[in-house]
């Protein structure tokens, strides 16, 4: 996608500033879902020698508090923007990433790559500064809120959550509701589970409906009747091991 190494096949050094605001919520309003944070830091580490990662967001009793030590046991730093004065809103958050990059740039070795995860236009002059100082700049922004000016003046943009990233969340919250099911010697309907682990998971029925739907035609979940107190209802049955081997049902558990 861009190139990643220098000339001698060594990573390029980078530091990484995350607006958290803008992926949780993000996440949270389009996909219904939250940030996968260990799989983004895992692909960083690949491509890149990541010295420094820096998290920002308000914290304090709103919707994210409850990411804060998760994301203050992973690698890099939580930088928390909440602000007691009259009148501060989102910007005072955009203003102290804003203020982070430029002293970053402004160090005599800095990074060879910046890399910004936001969406907010705000950020287009500072990423321009960057290109001029000879910076590669890579911007990674949640799916339909990346600002076209922010696409535009970055040499990379990577649009988040990839498709196979939002699949597998959907998969995983299915899977995990049909294998406690499984436990408990009970049985799980394909309407019962779209209804049960939309609301369980705060997903819209229409994304479970076709993520089960993805899993019935690749035959990883089928409909089978089972003899129940006298009647036959067709009840979902998953290929656990098939799961696993494709990768697609981490549990270590012995499944049935």
């Amino acid at each position: 996608m861009f190139r990643r190494l220098l000339k001698n096949g060594t990573k390029r050094s980078a530091v990484v500033f995350v607006d958290f605001e803008h992926w949780y919520y993000g996440y949270n309003n389009i996909f219904s879902m939250k940030p996968n944070v260990d799989d983004w830091i895992n692909e960083l580490n690949a491509q890149y020698y990541v010295h420094k990662i820096l998290y920002f967001g308000d914290f304090n009793g709103s919707a994210i508090e409850k990411e804060l030590p998760k994301l203050e046991s992973r690698q890099g730093e939580v930088v928390h923007t909440a602000s007691y004065k009259d009148g501060v809103d989102k910007d005072f958050t955009d203003f102290l990433i804003l203020d982070a990059i430029y002293r970053e740039a402004a160090k005599k070795k800095s990074a060879d790559v910046f890399i910004i995860f936001t969406g907010d236009a705000h950020f287009n002059q500072v990423i321009k500064y960057l290109r001029e100082l000879g910076k590669r700049v890579i911007v990674y922004g949640v799916k339909h809120s990346l600002s076209n000016r922010l696409k535009s003046s970055a040499n990379a943009y990577i649009e988040m959550p990839r498709i196979v990233h939002e699949q597998q969340y959907y998969y995983e919250a299915i899977l995990k509701s049909l294998y406690v099911l499984n436990k408990r010697r009970k049985m799980a309907t394909y309407k019962k589970t779209i209804d049960n682990v939309s609301s369980h998971n705060g997903i819209s029925r229409d994304r479970i409906k076709d993520a089960l739907d993805a899993l019935m035609n690749n035959k990883y979940v089928t409909e089978k009747e089972k003899q129940y107190h006298g009647r036959k209802p067709k009840v979902l049955v998953a290929d656990w091991k098939r799961l696993r081997e494709d990768g697609l049902w981490g549990n270590k558990t012995k499944d049935n």
